[in-house]
């Protein structure tokens, strides 16, 4: 799962790298148009200003020639008067030009801002990717460093809950063991018991005759109730061993449910 998810944000990001370059070609070749064409604007008005202030430096020659004559004929002031007046009014012409040639480089300002505010967003956009996979990286290397945790803490409670099963089937064992000794040992005092009480004594013939019927009785209760223990024995038995097949089949279950998670958390 994580490597198709790697797959697929590498195929995503190579797509946004390519649009993104594709975009940034065709600003570069706008910008370049938008340049080229401003450039020619302004020098044809450069040249019209430099045209213009020749032809105004060509005027003020003509200006201090007319003031000379000025000073030496009084009498065409007022012809002089109107000549200047043209050129002042060529002078508000230059003013004009001026103002359109600020308005145009305000205009280039803003176009050059404009592409420089572009490549900084391009530049943020990338470190934001960057930072994001980093993100992703440092995620996933804890939820590994936590998978790993987790499994290593359910192997050592499987070991525990192991080694309790074994000790309690040890017990178990030694229990059965005791009982066994302890029957056994019932089975060897009963015996003795029966002789002694069998031995004769120096009595009459009717207690003789009342006490073999009563030994009589007392064997075959005896011999009545021993077969009885026998199949007990074997169902305990039994039971232990099933027991132990059951905590077997257990244990070959967690294993398997255990073998089945690790292949999916790899995968």
């Amino acid at each position: 799962m994580l490597t198709n998810l790697i797959q697929e944000h590498d195929k995503i990001k190579r797509k946004t790298q390519k649009e993104c370059e594709q975009k940034w070609q065709d600003l570069k070749k706008m910008s370049k148009g938008v340049t080229t064409h401003l450039l020619t604007s302004i020098t044809g008005g450069v040249n019209v200003v430099f045209q213009n202030q020749r032809h105004l430096e060509t005027e003020v020659s003509k200006l201090q020639t007319q003031i000379g004559k000025f000073y030496k004929e009084a009498d065409q002031w007022k012809e002089l008067i109107k000549r200047i007046n043209e050129p002042l009014k060529e002078l508000g012409d230059v003013e004009n030009w001026m103002r359109t040639i600020d308005q145009d480089l305000k205009d280039l300002v803003f176009c050059v801002n404009f592409v420089n505010g572009h490549q900084t967003e391009k530049e943020n956009e990338q470190k934001k990717l960057e930072e994001i996979e980093e993100q992703r990286r440092l995620k996933l290397q804890e939820e590994e460093l936590a998978n790993k945790k987790k499994k290593e803490e359910k192997e050592k409670k499987l070991m525990e809950e192991k080694e309790k099963e074994k000790e309690k089937l040890k017990q178990e064992k030694e229990k059965e063991e005791q009982q066994k000794q302890k029957k056994s040992l019932e089975k060897e005092t009963t015996p003795k018991k029966k002789q002694t009480k069998s031995l004769p004594k120096a009595k009459p013939t009717s207690n003789k005759k009342t006490k073999k019927k009563k030994e009589r009785s007392k064997r075959n209760k005896s011999e009545k109730s021993q077969p009885e223990k026998k199949p007990q024995k074997k169902k305990k038995l039994s039971s232990l061993e099933l027991e132990n097949e059951l905590l077997k089949k257990k244990i070959e279950e967690m294993k398997k449910q255990m073998m089945m998670k690790n292949e999916t958390e790899q995968n």
